[in-house]
C-alpha cells in the first residue's frame, strides 16, 4: 500500500477492498484453468472453424500476436472466442507468427482438418504468398494431408478502414488535424478556446482529439470541427494561428463539408460491419450495398443533387466544385471494387446460406442437392 499513497493515493480505499489471501489468489487461479478447460473441450467439438490472427505493438514495443477463433459444431452452435495473445519477442516474420499459431493450435487441440479460413490483417508477414503466416499454414496443412480449401482472407473491417483513406482530400483533412492539434495541445490555447466557444454559446464547448488507431475518430472529429467552423475561424485569427484563411474560405468550407459527409456515411458502414456474431454474408452485403450507393452518389453529385450530403447542401452553391465532388466518390469507389479480393469468389456460395429457396440445385454441392431438394419443395 506504500506504492499505492505514492502513486494513487485517491485510490486506496479500491485496493483495500481486493482480496490478497492466498485462498483467494489460489481460487483465481482455479478459475482461471478452468476456463482454459472449457475453452479446450469447445474447440475439440468443432465440425469447422477459422481463425483471425492480428498483430500489433504495445507500449513497450513488443509484438502481440492476438489470436481469435469463430467454430461451429455438429449442433450448429456458433462460438466465437479469443483464444490466445502470443507475445512476439525479437523477429515477426511470418514463420515467427506461423509458429506461435501451430503452437496456439497444439495447445487448444484444434484439428487442422477442419480449418476453412484464416483472417489477418494484411501485413505482409501474414499475407506473403510464399513466406506469409497465413500460407506456411495452409501449406501445413497440405502436406499433413489435410484437402479441404481454406480461404485467406484480409480482414474486411480493416480493407474498409483503408479506403476511406484513398479520398482525394488529404490536404484538408491535414490542416484540420494541425488546426485542432494547435489548439487541444497547448493548454494556454485549449483553455481560451473553451473560453470563446462559453462566450458565444456554441453548441459545443470543445473539440474532439483525432487518433489514427481509432478509426471511427475520423468521423467525430471532422463534425465537431464544422459545427465550430466560424468559432474557430474567429479564434484562429484572434491568435494569429495558421489555417485562419482556410477556416474563412467557403470553397475550401465546402471541401471540408465533402470530407465530413463521405466520412460520415463510411463511419455509418464501419459500424455495420462490427460487432459479435456479424457473418461473411452480412458484411459482404453491407459492402456491396455500399458500392451501389457510391455509384448512385456518384450520378446524383453530377447531377448537382445534394440529398446524401445534408453539409454540402447546407453550402453556397457557387462554393461547392462538382468535379471535386465526384473525382472524390469516383475514387472512393474505385478504391472498393480494388479491394475485398478474399471475399468475391466464394460470393456466389453465399446465397446458398442466405437464400436457400432460390438456389440452384445443380449448383451446389453433392451432398447438400438431395436436402436442397426436399427443403425448396417442403410447402
Amino acid at each position: 500500500m506504500v506504492v499505492i499513497d505514492s502513486l494513487c493515493p485517491e485510490k486506496r480505499s479500491a485496493f483495500e477492498s481486493v482480496s490478497l489471501s492466498p485462498r483467494t489468489v489460489c481460487r483465481r487461479i482455479e478459475m482461471s484453468d478452468s476456463v482454459n478447460d472449457s475453452l479446450k473441450t469447445c474447440c475439440s467439438n468443432f465440425d469447422a472453424f477459422s481463425l483471425a490472427l492480428d498483430e500489433s505493438t504495445d507500449m513497450k514495443d513488443t509484438a502481440q500476436l492476438a489470436i481469435f477463433i469463430c467454430g461451429v459444431t455438429a449442433a450448429l452452435q456458433v462460438y466465437e472466442e479469443f483464444l490466445q495473445l502470443v507475445p512476439l519477442h525479437g523477429t515477426t516474420t511470418g514463420q515467427d507468427i506461423f509458429d506461435a499459431v501451430l503452437q496456439c493450435v497444439k495447445q487448444h487441440f484444434l484439428d487442422l482438418s477442419r480449418l476453412v479460413c484464416v483472417t489477418t490483417d494484411g501485413a505482409p508477414a501474414m499475407t506473403g504468398k510464399k513466406k506469409g503466416a497465413a500460407s506456411l499454414l495452409v501449406r501445413h496443412c497440405e502436406a499433413a494431408g489435410h484437402t479441404q480449401p481454406i480461404h485467406k482472407v484480409h480482414c474486411i473491417i480493416h480493407q474498409e478502414s483503408l479506403c476511406s483513406k484513398s479520398a482525394n482530400l488529404t490536404d484538408v483533412m491535414s490542416l484540420v488535424m494541425k488546426v485542432v492539434n494547435s489548439i487541444l495541445s497547448r493548454s494556454l490555447n485549449h483553455r481560451q478556446f473553451q473560453a470563446l466557444t462559453d462566450e458565444v454559446n456554441a453548441h459545443y464547448g470543445d473539440l474532439l482529439y483525432f487518433c489514427e488507431v481509432h478509426w471511427l475518430s475520423h468521423g467525430a472529429m471532422l463534425s465537431r470541427v464544422c459545427d465550430l467552423q466560424q468559432e474557430i475561424a474567429t479564434f484562429l485569427r484572434q491568435k494569429n494561428l495558421p489555417g485562419a484563411d482556410h477556416f474563412s474560405n467557403p470553397q475550401w468550407l465546402a471541401r471540408l463539408a465533402l470530407l465530413t459527409d463521405i466520412t460520415t456515411h463510411l463511419n455509418d458502414l464501419n459500424v455495420k460491419l462490427q460487432g459479435k456474431n456479424i457473418l461473411v454474408t452480412d458484411m459482404y452485403s453491407h459492402i456491396t450495398a455500399f458500392e451501389v450507393k457510391l455509384r448512385l452518389w456518384e450520378a446524383q453529385l453530377a447531377a448537382g443533387q445534394f440529398m446524401p450530403f445534408p453539409r454540402i447542401a447546407a453550402c453556397a452553391p457557387d462554393d461547392v466544385d462538382l468535379n471535386i465532388c465526384v473525382g472524390v466518390v469516383t475514387s472512393l469507389r474505385e478504391e472498393f471494387a480494388s479491394r475485398f479480393t478474399g471475399v468475391r469468389p466464394p460470393a456466389p456460395s453465399f446465397k446458398l446460406f442466405t437464400s436457400p429457396f432460390d438456389f440452384p440445385v445443380d449448383e451446389a454441392t453433392a451432398p447438400l442437392q438431395m436436402e436442397l431438394v426436399e427443403l425448396q419443395c417442403n410447402d
